[in-house]
């Protein structure tokens, strides 16, 4: 089958691989859609260690194409979506609902089980979530990435008439912008890409602003008499955070869902001058991957101008270079003919 794997640092290659079987608790899918993820370029980059010839991609949605054994209350035919790891289920940290965090974690798509960008890929059933017939397959390559945008934020105490302030409007800004909406927030984006910030208007940003004209902190004071209280820092490159920090008001709130890639610098005593929360968050839980495909079929989240790009297995090397560098483009998708 063909597939995009990761070749070197800074380089991808199409390469024929042997198609999937599904071992015992296992379904391999004929993949229709997956998405490339910030976390992707970021490991084409670093390498993490992954071996030549890994096959990527784990935000993806396909078609259940076999079945192995002690796999029940599937069929060949149904469309899933799933989780891109396989968690144990047994040790302490599953069972407190931290599966990401589980002790003997094993990654899909990053180097240690291949991924998506394949004609086909095989998945534990347990990590397995059904679509129903009204959310499409890109709809179903994006519950990983909103899943991320939804555990962001649900980790802040967001009440509907909050104003909170997205830093970034790249796929998980966009992802937590949808989310802030849906709860009932006010949210104000701040963008340097113009095309990025129209992407947030028709994802339904009340105000978008270009940093280098308005400082958000200004807007944010302009519509609610005070600095931000809640900030989701979604760039993830160096300084953003002590950016974040210098504008959050006294007591406020700083999730933390961009990844920087280096050692980054903050100034502690405007933390501590203003007792800031400052949290962290991982990928998601199941629950996230529920609730996000609940929201898709009721038409609750319409996600789908995060979709700039769709394009073959083929052109992965060339969009990964393109990637590269900063622009307008959002979410894009590998599409395989289904």
């Amino acid at each position: 089958m063909k597939a995009a794997a990761f070749k070197k640092q800074n380089e991808m290659a199409i390469i024929d691989a042997p198609k999937p079987s599904a071992g015992a608790g296992e379904v391999v899918l004929k993949v229709h859609n997956c998405g490339i993820c910030g976390s992707d370029l970021h490991a084409c980059q670093f390498g993490f260690g992954m071996p030549s010839g890994s096959i990527m991609g784990h935000e993806f949605c396909g078609e259940i194409a076999e079945i192995g054994a002690g796999v029940r209350g599937y069929e060949i035919g149904q469309r899933v979506c799933a989780l891109p790891f396989v968690m144990c289920g047994e040790c302490d940290r599953c069972k407190r609902g931290m599966e990401i965090h589980c002790h003997n974690l094993k990654g899909l798509g990053l180097g240690q089980l291949p991924g998506a960008y394949a004609e086909f890929v095989a998945c534990s059933a347990k990590s397995l979530f059904r679509l129903p017939d009204n959310v499409t397959s890109r709809d179903g390559a994006l519950v990983e990435p909103l899943s991320v945008g939804l555990h962001a934020v649900k980790r802040a105490s967001i009440e509907s008439g909050d104003t909170v302030l997205v830093m970034g409007a790249g796929p998980i800004g966009l992802a937590t912008l949808t989310w802030a909406k849906a709860k009932g927030a006010t949210v104000v984006v701040s963008e340097l890409a113009d095309g990025r910030g129209e992407l947030a208007r028709k994802l339904g940003a009340d105000v978008v602003v270009n940093p280098k004209t308005t400082p958000p902190v200004d807007k944010i004071r302009e519509l609610t008499g005070r600095s931000p209280e809640l900030i989701f820092e979604c760039i993830g490159v160096k300084g953003t955070l002590d950016q974040a920090m210098s504008m959050i008001a006294p007591r406020g709130q700083i999730v933390v869902v961009g990844v920087c890639m280096e050692p980054d610098q903050i100034s502690p005593i405007q933390g501590i001058m203003k007792e800031t929360s400052v949290d962290f968050v991982l990928g998601y839980d199941p629950a996230d991957f529920d609730e996000t495909i609940n929201a898709l079929t009721s038409g609750k989240i319409r996600p789908q101008p995060m979709v700039t790009d769709i394009i073959s297995v083929d052109q992965v090397p060339e969009m990964f270079e393109a990637l590269r560098r900063p622009g307008n483009r959002a979410k894009v998708m590998v599409e395989f003919p289904h």
